[in-house]
């Protein structure tokens, strides 16, 4: 294999255009292997194979810098960075992050979990280049379902007149699903104007080798013209170099681009729009991109599929549901939403702070928005949360999907903090449940929830089946009584505990607090009074439930619990990428560390 002698990226200059294209074969190849073994994101990594090939053929990746949006592309660049061995072990412990991270290689630059942050990312090291007067080349890969978030424009707007800045536009037309909005449509209508693009290949290479001043006199004559004819591009608008549409599949084209901007000094930043399939290579991903945009070995009727089909039944009822995410249709559950409702399903593409100030647009007209984003995503709204939604008072439902330990996805996707940081909204029901039973009950109680905004958070996990009815759903279940302990969980720590205590042999009282926010004091004080220990687990950092206890009992004057309290939680340390239970095992809170616990 060519990919044998690969150890470093200056190996590859060495290697013909015949080797360079086995090359990607062989590397496609490995990624469908370890991804297949180990899950992970697949169809935009296969998508991707040739850019990456090309960008560390031609650039000097020892001294240029490479910064991805979103890693979901970064697999192949891993690959050829001397990860081969970690790249085995994909996504647990011992292997590789699922994205680019500084502190895994020194040519990962900026870690990349979340989508739009490149482009200002990849500025602010080109600033810094020029500042200190270093020369290197800067560029950002990008992702086109990247487009549909505002960050990419606050750069681009900031970018005009930044030299040896080269954006890489990966148009594969899709981010997770299709990409969507009028950036979708506008780069469709770009490439309709393809007669125009040999003229503006011609004209760019004039313009390379005239003297700046008249250079630009010539541009900006030509570009009225382009105008006239073609229409405006919105890239050069922004003060890029276009180049474009090219395949991004044709290994010969990619580096002869490659070739003419590296070698061309420019006075600008220039952006290469190049074209590629989604999965390419591997016939089961191109067929289906969206299911086989990532691979997820955890398997069942996740609490996200729950909530899918609550949403639906709910929905046929009541013409006021409406259902907003944020690139996100499937993994949040609402696949079948979106097909049996289109009028009332919005994807406004990778943009959770439009979704949020949107969905309380909609509250204001009486109507019912549920907006379904992944945790670690709804911390982009935290500003728009607290303005736009509670300090309206306005019922604005949240599902905030992944919430907990993230699994294999690791620190960028940890789903640890919403608890802490909506739980000081006043007025703000929060609620986490523990079961499949729970969870419909909660999605109906939000449903009818029209005096206030509420959020339900599960984890990426499994909803069980176990359940009693118990009459007022707002309260705390009481599981099981014991005595000496008394356990309180939140969400689906309770297999956790009755896993532990099986495990122990011991008889603890057991309290599902399903409500996080307002908290069932009443129920909490009952038993409080009566048992020796209190054990408070909650999946997510502290100054969550943990905060809201602890508020309540200084409020209610009951200081005297204090010394009863124990609080585990996880750590406010970065997780590492491993499954949910080994995340709950380091953090104190598997069921084998808890039976412990309760045995000691």
């Amino acid at each position: 294999m060519i990919l044998d002698a690969i150890s470093k990226p200056s190996d590859l200059k060495r290697l013909s255009i015949t080797q360079l294209k086995e090359l990607c074969a062989e590397l496609r190849n490995e990624i469908v292997r370890i991804v297949y073994k180990n899950g992970g994101h697949l169809g935009s990594n296969l998508g991707s194979v040739e850019l990456i090939v090309a960008a560390h053929y031609v650039f000097d990746i020892e001294c240029d810098k490479f910064i991805f949006d979103v890693g979901h592309q970064s697999y192949a660049h891993k690959l050829l960075t001397g990860r081969r061995e970690l790249m085995e072990n994909l996504r647990t412990v011992e292997g590789a992050a699922g994205f680019p991270d500084p502190s895994e290689s020194k040519y990962d630059h900026f870690i990349a979990g979340h989508a739009s942050t490149s482009l200002s990312a990849a500025l602010g090291i080109a600033k810094a280049r020029d500042l200190a007067g270093l020369n290197y080349k800067v560029l950002s890969i990008l992702g086109d379902g990247s487009l549909s978030g505002g960050m990419i424009y606050e750069a681009m707007n900031n970018a005009a007149g930044t030299s040896n800045f080269i954006v890489i536009l990966n148009d594969n037309q899709m981010s997770i699903s299709e990409s969507v909005g009028a950036m979708r449509r506008y780069l469709s209508k770009l490439l309709a104007s393809r007669g125009g693009l040999s003229f503006r290949r011609m004209i760019s290479r004039l313009l390379s080798v005239l003297p700046r001043r008249l250079s630009k006199q010539i541009e900006t004559f030509v570009k009225g013209i382009m105008s006239a004819i073609y229409g405006n591009n919105i890239f050069e608008e922004f003060g890029f170099q276009y180049i474009g549409a090219i395949d991004g599949h044709n290994l010969e084209e990619l580096i002869k681009v490659f070739e003419n901007v590296r070698d061309v000094a420019t006075y600008k930043p220039v952006l290469i729009h190049t074209l590629t399939e989604k999965g390419k290579g591997c016939p089961e991903a191109e067929h289906d991109a969206t299911k086989l945009h990532g691979l997820d070995k955890s398997k069942g009727n996740r609490f996200a599929d729950v909530f899918g089909k609550t949403i639906v039944r709910l929905a046929e009822r009541d013409s006021k549901i409406v259902c907003i995410t944020a690139a996100m249709k499937t993994g949040t559950g609402l696949a079948n939403f979106a097909i049996a409702f289109p009028e009332r399903f919005f994807d406004v593409g990778i943009a959770e702070e439009h979704a949020v100030t949107f969905a309380a647009g909609l509250a204001t007209q009486g109507f019912k928005p549920f907006v379904c984003i992944y945790s670690t995503f709804l911390q982009r709204a935290f500003d728009q949360i607290f303005h736009d939604v509670v300090l309206q008072n306005l019922p604005v439902r949240f599902v905030v999907d992944k919430a907990g330990f993230p699994g294999n996805d690791g620190k960028t996707h940890a789903g640890l903090y919403d608890v802490s940081l909506l739980q000081n909204f006043p007025n703000f029901t929060i609620m986490s449940p523990s079961s499949r039973m729970e969870c419909e009950r909660m999605v109906e109680f939000m449903a009818n929830c029209d005096n206030a905004p509420s959020a339900i958070r599960f984890p990426k996990a499994e909803a069980t089946d176990y359940d009693v009815e118990c009459g007022d759903a707002t309260k705390s279940r009481v599981v099981a009584e014991g005595s000496r302990v008394l356990i309180i969980s939140t969400g689906a720590l309770l297999e956790e505990v009755l896993k532990a205590v099986e495990i122990s042999g011991t008889t603890p009282t057991m309290i599902d607090a399903r409500f996080i926010q307002p908290f069932d004091f009443a129920t909490f004080y009952r038993y409080a009074k009566t048992h020796e220990k209190i054990i408070v687990l909650e999946e997510g950092v502290w100054g969550g439930v943990s905060n809201v206890i602890l508020q309540g009992i200084l409020d209610d004057g009951q200081m005297h619990l204090f010394p009863k309290l124990h609080f585990l939680t996880a750590s406010k340390k970065p997780v590492v990428h491993a499954s949910r239970t080994e995340q709950l095992h380091v953090s104190q809170l598997s069921a084998e560390a808890l039976a412990k616990a309760l045995i000691e």
